[in-house]
């Protein structure tokens, strides 16, 4: 069964115009049709339809389950790549993976410097819904590197890919099962050296994710899968 978003359905029990339009007229559901709703924030509802209206479907909730909360959070820092596509691909594999968190940090090497937040959610949202994953991602606007940093001084559990000296820890190395970790990503050309300074100097631990150079978004794919498999029961 398809699952449609909606932040709030018990208050308010109408989809969105763009939820509306694709359940009636793309897929022809019709009033006494159950559906399924996600509110983005840990809960399913079954639901079952009033009004079959392509602008404003309305719904009665029939039923509520909670999804069982994660041991881990994972927050991903990344600066936004030149090309939109590859940040877009970027955030929807994340949210599929399951990364709760995303910060668009502008270093002195980030060659974007505004990115299409209202794009990004839509990704975020879609992802949720195609990967069953009842948290949706919060993407978090570009914010410069300085402040960004300053801002996690008690923060634990954080990282930094660093690719420049070949001596850094593995990722998978350093992040403890079932804790909340903070990665940052960095750009095509890494980190400057003065960034790196202040990353220590803040206690972010540098790490790395592997023998190859990766490109900014497959690293921050990486890094998420990474903090998966280390967390991973058998």
């Amino acid at each position: 069964m398809n699952f449609y978003y909606h932040p709030n359905p018990e208050e308010n029990t109408t989809l969105s115009q763009e939820e509306s339009a694709h359940l009636v007229k793309v897929l022809r559901a019709k009033t006494g049709d159950e559906i399924a709703i996600m509110d983005g924030m840990g809960k399913s509802y079954l639901a079952k339809i009033i009004e079959a209206n392509p602008r404003k479907c309305s719904f009665e909730v029939i039923d509520i389950k909670a999804a069982k909360t994660k041991t881990y959070r994972t927050h991903i820092a990344i600066a936004p790549t030149k090309n939109m596509d590859r940040l877009e691909w970027f955030v929807e594999k994340s949210c599929e993976l399951g990364a709760n968190e995303i910060s668009l940090i502008q270093t002195q090497r980030t060659e974007r410097k505004k990115v299409n937040l209202e794009r990004l959610e839509k990704k975020a949202i879609s992802a949720m819904k195609q990967s069953k994953n009842f948290w949706k991602c919060k993407i978090n606007a570009l914010t410069k590197f300085d402040s960004f940093i300053s801002n996690q001084l008690n923060v634990e559990n954080k990282f930094a890919a660093y690719v420049e000296t070949g001596f850094e820890d593995l990722l998978q190395k350093k992040i403890k099962p079932e804790s909340n970790v903070l990665i940052l990503i960095g750009p095509e050309g890494d980190f400057s050296p003065e960034e790196i300074d202040q990353l220590k100097s803040s206690n972010f631990e540098l790490v790395s994710l592997g023998d190859h150079v990766l490109r900014t978004e497959t690293a921050g794919i990486a890094a998420v899968h990474t903090v998966n498999l280390v967390n991973q029961r058998l």
